[in-house]
């Protein structure tokens, strides 16, 4: 008995946890989103690309990427909103957690609702990490 109510405990705190790190990818503020929407960006790549330098080594991708401007382009995997109510583009990959989530900044969900799975686009934004697999990339805007 007392055994289960340790395991539910260690349970419930471990299902927080994930909430906590998935919700982070929205907890960067929008201020800096039309800063960086003109900004040169630091790289341009495609989702594939960046994914997969933070597969190989995410040490040397962060020391590479992080807090970066980047460019990059992809197909449509996912799109929806976290659990802060940021609406999110996960571009790249083919599966669960490996492709770039583009964070979107408030406001912008009618430019979301406009776009399809399997869309291609190209989003500009600031690489954060890699967090639970995808590639966290924050205050996006749609790019030409």
């Amino acid at each position: 008995m007392k055994i289960n109510k340790i395991l539910k405990n260690i349970l419930s705190a471990g299902a927080l946890t994930i909430f906590i790190i998935l919700g982070g990818g929205s907890l960067d503020t929008d201020e800096g989103a039309e800063k960086i929407s003109v900004a040169t960006p630091d790289y341009v790549l495609s989702a594939n690309t960046l994914f997969k330098e933070y597969d190989t080594n995410s040490v040397a991708a962060d020391a590479k990427y992080e807090d970066k401007i980047v460019v990059v382009s992809g197909t449509i995997q996912s799109i929806g909103k976290d659990i802060m109510d940021t609406a999110y583009l996960v571009i790249g990959g083919s599966g669960f957690l490996d492709g770039v989530q583009c964070m979107l900044p408030r406001g912008q969900e009618g430019l979301v609702a406009r776009v399809g799975k399997g869309q291609y686009v190209t989003l500009k934004g600031k690489v954060s990490g890699q967090i639970m697999g995808n590639v966290i990339v924050n205050n996006c805007s749609f790019s030409n």
